[in-house]
């Protein structure tokens, strides 16, 4: 894997934390933000031109594609420049450095100037640049050659750089003396150039040297004079524990190429032309990635010493790999105890299950297994009984037509399998070993699926365990049947038969008693609405024999909604249209109690009028009244209230019968928009008025007109009726009781009967089912059994 150090570096330039603080803006817009110790300013051209002011805290400056033609010491006047650690210039279109515009940084650890122009006078650009410890310099992407190499370190101080980075420049050839004057230099970055050659004939203690990209055709040679000594005179680069040469044109490694190398611990080689390698080479490494061998042979020596590699080896990459099939060969990895991630593919692995005991018997603390590519028809049923510690497998790509899914139960620890682009076809009912069941993640994407009801079970088994399927549904295309080619296998429909045929007959059952567990769940809405129509039948006989009334409307309202009563309310109806309101605060006497006064002027109102809003919701005796309203409400029907809404009321503060009276009851809506609406609206709720009043006024003359005694005979009369009514309603709620209680009764035995019914059902489908799944697991045991033996 090719680590690009200095590209991580550059990244922090486009990153801006979540919780960053603006510490520059103009005209609204953010240009810098701040975060501890860290100050960003990225990404704004042309427009910003300086470095704008830096607070004292500052110790990492990041200040990226911008514009920024000429460095100098006014560049960095508005900062305390002897605390700043890390100053990133990348991408400002530099084009002149002056000789004293590092000078005063005195504490600086980090300085990128990638993604900018060679600066002219290049000689003295970074004469007075002095780093503390551990020094990095950037110059990535500059167009720097080896003649302007040598300009740019002329006068540089040297002394403290740690880490040098001259990646994706334009260097052809460079030599381990042109770092030589470099005392302290460990890690090297010279990736993305065009070298064809790096020689190395001055000795450094260089320890990470990253050449990825490049054209190299040979191999270094690390020893000094190229005589491949063992003596440390002799090695060039005695400290060097990493080394990378991915993406060159690499052909071949000759014999010994490493032998002075003995703290090389990390090569990476991959993606190159060799045709060859001699693997006895790597003997000392711990991690080895390297592709493109089409065959490996091993010097004939004493078998005492034809180890190939070293048993410290932990990570090993080696792809294009041709075995032939003789103890010699499958013994490669012989003694590799500590090896914990091998990846073969592109190779060509025998897959018997002989040769594959002999190739993977001494990896038994293999962790990772990739073999991508390696064409495998069948899978070796032994290789997972000497692997028990794999937690990841990945053999995608290969040519695997059939899996028995009972070889992944040897491996305990077991998270990821890879099965992607093989041959192999689901088909049919797939029993799954717990350690599958136990996966983070499957991929068996891009396979062959006769799409039925047992194939989708099988992944929403594995759903059902938290196992992530990866490309689950868009990769699952059904082969099979016709009906179902080309499509996802989540598109299949299934339906149990025996869940078909209970169902049914619970359907049956509903159907047949659906009229009495309907009438018994809404029982009481049932009697309500019956209520609510005989009231308007009552207060439609009512209305003819009205008695004398004092007010056209009695008003219930809290508080805060008083200011609105009397400016709208009140004007509009008694001084514009003549109507008399009950007001508390005006018509309730004194001296009696509040209770008595609610009641009796409510007995004396035509009509009730509700003023709604979120203060009323919360008043006690707001809800007091509207408990008296709604006995109103049921005895004289509906058009015996009125409410206006002034507001919307919070769902938790409306009661069940205050939502009652709204959702049965006439209303309007009070809108400063729309107010000429709501006054017609009020005066329609009140059209009755005439027709009232003249029956009001009539009642009252003959009233009046009757002598004493006529009128205690009217009123006696009156009250008798009222007893007989009273009487004749408590007999018919009475029975209306007695009917209800009998159907309740039979509503809850038969819906006990039908709970009885369904557990039984349940129970007997349980019982199939296990007996099912019994048999299932007693045949897939058998199979395995059959295939190991």
């Amino acid at each position: 894997m090719i680590i690009f150090w200095c590209c991580s570096i550059l990244l922090l330039s486009d990153v801006i934390a979540a919780d960053l603080s603006t510490c520059y803006s103009e005209y609204s817009k953010i240009i810098c933000s701040c975060d501890h110790h860290q100050m960003i300013c990225s990404n704004h051209g042309d427009k910003l031109e300086f470095i704008p002011m830096v607070p004292n805290n500052i110790k990492m400056l990041t200040f990226t594609n911008n514009t920024l033609n000429h460095v100098t010491e006014m560049t960095f006047l508005n900062m305390t420049k002897s605390k700043i650690t890390h100053l990133i210039l990348a991408g400002n279109k530099v084009r002149y450095i002056s000789r004293n515009s590092f000078r005063e940084f005195t504490s600086l650890a980090f300085l990128d100037l990638s993604y900018n122009v060679i600066p002219e006078y290049v000689q003295i650009s970074l004469s007075n640049l002095r780093f503390g410890e551990n020094g990095s310099l950037i110059l990535n992407h500059m167009n720097i050659t080896e003649t302007k190499m040598d300009e740019l370190f002329r006068y540089l101080d040297k002394k403290r750089i740690q880490t040098l980075s001259l990646a994706y420049n334009n260097l052809m050839y460079i030599d381990s003396c042109d770092w030589v004057n470099f005392p302290t230099l460990t890690t090297l970055n010279i990736t993305g150039n065009k070298l064809r050659n790096i020689t190395f004939k001055c000795q450094t203690k260089v320890e990470i040297i990253h050449a990825d990209f490049n054209n190299l055709v040979t191999f270094p040679n690390f020893c000094l004079d190229g005589d491949n000594s063992t003596d440390f005179n002799h090695t060039s680069v005695p400290n060097l524990i990493h080394f990378s040469a991915s993406n060159n044109i690499i052909e071949e490694m000759p014999p010994n190429v490493l032998i002075c190398t003995d703290d090389l611990r990390e090569l990476f080689i991959t993606k190159n032309s060799f045709h060859e390698i001699e693997l006895q080479s790597f003997y000392q490494l711990h991690t080895l990635e390297i592709s493109s061998i089409f065959r490996y042979y091993q010097i004939n020596k004493p078998r005492s010493q034809s180890q190939f590699l070293t048993a410290s080896i932990e990570h090993l990459m080696i792809h294009n790999l041709s075995f032939r099939v003789v103890p010699t060969d499958l013994e490669i990895f012989k003694g590799l105890q500590h090896l914990k991630s091998l990846d073969l593919s592109y190779s060509d692995l025998p897959f018997s299950p002989m040769a594959s005991k002999i190739l993977f018997k001494s990896l038994s603390n293999l962790t990772k297994l990739t073999l991508q590519n390696v064409g495998w028809k069948n899978m070796p049923y032994n290789i997972f009984h000497m692997l028990p510690y794999l937690e990841t497998l990945d053999l995608s790509n290969n040519e695997i037509n059939y899996l028995n899914w009972s070889h992944f139960k040897y491996p305990k620890y077991l998270i990821e399998i890879n099965l992607s682009n093989n041959r192999i076809f689901l088909n049919g009912k797939i029993t799954i070993p717990s350690s599958v069941l136990s996966l983070k993640s499957l991929d068996i994407s891009n396979n062959s699926i006769y799409c039925t009801c047992d194939s989708l079970s099988f992944f929403e088994e594995l759903a059902l365990h938290n196992v992530t399927i990866k490309h689950y549904p868009e990769a699952y295309i059904c082969t099979s049947p016709i009906n179902m080619a080309g499509k996802s296998i989540a598109d299949v429909q299934c339906k149990q038969q025996l869940e078909i045929i209970v169902y049914t007959i619970i359907m049956t059952v509903l159907f047949v008693s659906a009229f009495v567990i309907i009438a018994y769940k809404y029982r009481y809405r049932i009697r309500y609405l019956i209520h609510i129509s005989r009231s308007r039948r009552s207060w439609k006989i009512r209305k003819q024999t009205a008695q004398p009334l004092v007010f056209d409307g009695f008003v219930i309202y809290s508080e805060p909604d008083k200011n609105w009563l009397y400016n709208n309310l009140l004007p509009f109806l008694e001084k514009q249209h003549g109507y008399k309101l009950c007001i508390h605060d005006r018509d309730f006497q004194y001296g009696r109690l509040i209770v008595d006064n609610i009641v009796e002027n409510m007995k004396n109102s035509r009509k009730i009028v509700l003023i709604l809003s979120e203060s009323f919701a919360e008043s006690k005796w707001c809800q007091f009244e509207v408990l008296l309203a709604h006995e109103r409400f049921l005895e004289q029907g509906p058009d015996s209230l009125i409410s206006i809404k002034l507001e919307e009321i919070t769902t938790f503060l409306m009661t069940n019968t205050l939502e009652t009276l709204i959702k049965f009851a006439t209303h309007a809506v009070w809108s400063d928009h729309n107010k000429e609406e709501f006054y017609v609206r009020i005066l329609d709720c009140f059209q009755e008025k005439k027709d009232f009043f003249d029956r009001n006024n009539s009642s009252r003359s003959q009233l009046q007109n009757l002598p004493s005694h006529a009128k205690k005979t009217k009123e006696e009369e009156k009250s008798n009726m009222n007893v007989s009514e009273k009487f004749e309603q408590n007999e018919i709620r009475c029975m209306l009781f007695k009917i209800c209680s009998n159907v309740n009764h039979m509503s809850e035995t038969l819906y006990n009967r039908m709970d009885a019914l369904e557990e039984s059902v349940k129970s007997d489908i349980t019982f199939l089912k296990n007996k099912v799944h019994k048999l299932e697991t007693s045949i897939a045991s058998l199979q395995g059994n059959i295939s190991d033996s």
